[in-house]
């Protein structure tokens, strides 16, 4: 037994590294050679694996290892600003959109199957988004805690969900025992990590390798009275890493468990292929149809439209609706409870899966390319644009005049900061992460957090009465709507853009730049510059100098990673 699972294993391994390598040469998401893995080596195509209870236990296994990990990365104490925004938007888009897709889907399944499809579309995926986002580098932007926040009110409701679908078909009364147990599960989780699991923690966090036993010792616990109460195991994984997700050790547990997150999903993503069986695309092909316009269209409408109600922006709108157009992984939870439950068929559990499977997918598009989309739809939106009310987190002049205004406050703009303000020149900082206009705002740095796509912030900027606009973040599109709209509210403004690519500052010349910033190109000028006037040592002498200067820049938090 125990050689047939390690012989399993290893071939999900190779097929799932194979199959990632082919997809990456095509330079198409992992998540989609997993899953086409899964679904040749699983009893579907070739039948190398075709033990049912092998598979389940993996990716049963694989989930709640997942979900687990999403738990220990979220504090509830970053999202105390946006809260109200958070919780009426995250619990009425989870309503409306369980109340459309069980609509549209009673069109072809009977009122049981079709509550399970809209619930499944409602949710969105914490584990992907994070995961995307944070390659990006865009988790502490506003759009990222606006989505981080309702991917955590997802997390949570669902918990109550499932309790509830657990007494589905059965007497009312089952129903609300069934609800009770989970909110108690939550409730005590809460009060335990508190209290008891900091202690055990601290007790632990001397030695590494116990704080990871430790750690792990509770998921389980935790996933077994989960089981015990009639809930997936993988709920209890989950309540476990948020019970641990407000100790101080927390980030170190991460820093331990994280070396898991990989492995699991891998074994995850294949495992959702392999359970892909007695599927009849033509039959279904409709309803998958119907299926991915409400999960990539209507639900993405919904959130934006929910999110335009408390005064955000079109781009944090934008970023934040199309980041959450996948169903989640708890989606696959729900309809693998519904199958055991006998709720729904084989044919709909391997419908979601194929769902998901291309949702995942779209959604690495999606994040990856969200500018490139929002200017697609920037022009159908800008008339719907209104001043962002997020943060009152702005310091400057609105009669300033003749001044410079610097959009992106990170390593680049760090440098010209401290020389303006050294020889005191008017200028205003614009940047989309509220973090760093804080800190701006702290030194007495004229600043305003804000989309520089935005019409309206620059106009608050005033930029008709700006002498020159200085943009150091690298994005082709925003970087050319930016010079169109300054060059048309303000003739005589100088533009200086950055950029990465030498086309594209040949592109923003033409569009009007009146100096593009080309990284490569002006270090090595500066290079050659010290070659021809400096000896050796004078080489020696700045590179001492640069060399106190980073020294002093991130002693004082200057350096903006």
């Amino acid at each position: 037994m125990i050689n047939t699972l390690l012989i399993d294993i290893g071939i999900i391994i190779l097929f799932a590294a194979l199959l990632a390598l082919i997809t990456k040469f095509f330079r198409q998401p992992l998540v989609l050679g997993y899953v086409i893995a899964g679904f040749l080596i699983g009893p579907a195509v070739f039948g190398f694996i075709t033990n049912q209870d092998l598979i389940k236990q993996l990716a049963e296994l694989g989930v709640a290892f997942l979900l687990f990990i999403v738990g220990l990365e979220i504090d509830l104490n970053k999202f105390k600003q946006l809260g109200g925004v958070i919780t009426v938007v995250g619990i009425l888009q989870v309503f409306l959109v369980t109340l459309v897709g069980t609509l549209f889907a009673g069109i072809w399944l009977n009122p049981t199957q079709s509550l399970y499809i809209g619930l499944i579309v409602a949710f969105s995926s914490t584990m992907l988004v994070v995961k995307l986002i944070e390659d990006k580098s865009q988790l502490q932007t506003l759009h990222g805690k606006i989505v981080l926040g309702i991917l955590l009110v997802q997390d949570l409701l669902v918990v109550l969900v499932l309790s509830l679908l657990h007494g589905l078909g059965n007497n009312s009364i089952l129903a609300v025992v069934s609800l009770l147990k989970g909110l108690a599960l939550i409730l005590i989780s809460y009060l335990i990590g508190r209290y008891l699991f900091n202690y055990l923690l601290k007790m632990s966090a001397s030695i590494p390798e116990l704080l990871f036993v430790v750690s792990l010792a509770i998921a389980f616990v935790y996933s077994a009275i989960a089981y015990y109460l009639g809930f997936s195991i993988v709920i209890g994984a989950f309540i476990a890493g948020v019970a641990l997700a407000s100790s101080p050790y927390s980030l170190e547990v991460v820093g331990r468990v994280i070396s898991l997150k990989d492995f699991f999903l891998v074994i995850f993503f294949v495992s959702l292929g392999m359970q892909i069986t007695g599927f009849n695309f033509a039959s279904n092909l409709n309803l998958l149809l119907i299926l991915l316009f409400l999960v990539i269209i209507v639900k993405p409408f919904i959130i934006f439209w929910l999110l335009k109600i408390f005064k955000q922006s079109n781009r944090t709108c934008f970023s934040t609706s199309i980041s959450l157009a996948q169903i989640s992984e708890f989606s696959l939870v729900l309809a693998g409870s519904g199958l055991a439950l006998g709720h729904l068929d084989q044919n709909t559990f391997s419908l979601i899966i194929i769902l998901g499977t291309i949702t995942f997918t779209l959604t690495s598009y999606f994040i990856k390319y969200d500018r490139g989309l929002y200017s697609l739809f920037y022009p159908a939106l800008k008339r719907f644009e209104t001043n962002p009310k997020n943060f009152n987190i702005e310091t400057f002049d609105k009669d300033i005049r003749n001044h410079i205004i610097i959009i992106g406050a990170h390593r680049m703009a760090a440098r010209i900061i401290e020389v303006l303000k050294a020889k005191k020149k008017e200028f205003v900082v614009i940047d989309f992460d509220p973090d760093r206009v804080k800190g701006l705002q702290r030194e007495g740095i004229n600043c305003i957090y804000g989309d520089y796509g935005n019409l309206h912030v620059l106009e608050n900027l005033n930029i008709k009465h700006a002498k020159m606009v200085i943009s150091t973040v690298p994005n082709f599109n925003d970087n050319i709507r930016l010079i169109k709209i300054s060059k048309s509210l303000n003739k005589n403004i100088i533009n200086i853009i950055n950029t990465h690519s030498s086309m594209d500052a040949l592109l923003l010349y033409r569009e009007g730049a009146d100096f593009v910033i080309f990284p490569e190109y002006l270090s090595g000028q500066k290079v050659a510059d010290y070659l021809i006037h400096l000896d050796g040592k004078g080489i020696k002498k700045w590179g001492r100098k640069y060399r106190m200067q980073l020294v002093d820049e991130i002693v004082k938090n200057k350096l903006f990673m």
